[in-house]
């Protein structure tokens, strides 16, 4: 390809792929939003799953069974991750779901 070595393209690919990770998180970022966290999480999970699929950078040591594991072990890790958010203002919230008029739940059946 183009006079190089498959390996050298596919490691370029992957750099650009694990350096865009964290800037499409900063742009589909809302206010409130852990997207720092987010980013770091799907950085990392991006070479998890990028050797689970057999990406050529990976081909000499690539093992399926490890991969399975590897990605299994990082789900459950990724659950223990708790980002502590910010929450958008009392307004901005207020505006997007203003609260319904009519008798509540406990007064309907009361």
């Amino acid at each position: 390809m183009a006079g190089l070595p498959i390996n050298i393209i596919a490691t370029a690919a992957l750099v650009v792929g694990i350096i865009l990770t964290p800037l499409f998180c900063w742009c589909v970022r809302e206010d409130g939003d852990a997207w720092i966290t987010n980013a770091v999480v799907s950085t990392i999970a991006f070479r998890f799953w990028a050797y689970l699929l057999g990406a050529v950078v990976f081909a000499n040591i690539h093992d399926g069974n490890l991969a399975v594991t590897l990605v299994a072990t990082f789900t459950v890790i990724c659950g223990l991750v708790s980002p502590a958010a910010k929450r958008p203002k009392l307004a901005a919230r207020q505006e997007v779901a203003p609260p319904k008029e009519g008798p509540r739940l406990v007064e309907a059946f009361g």
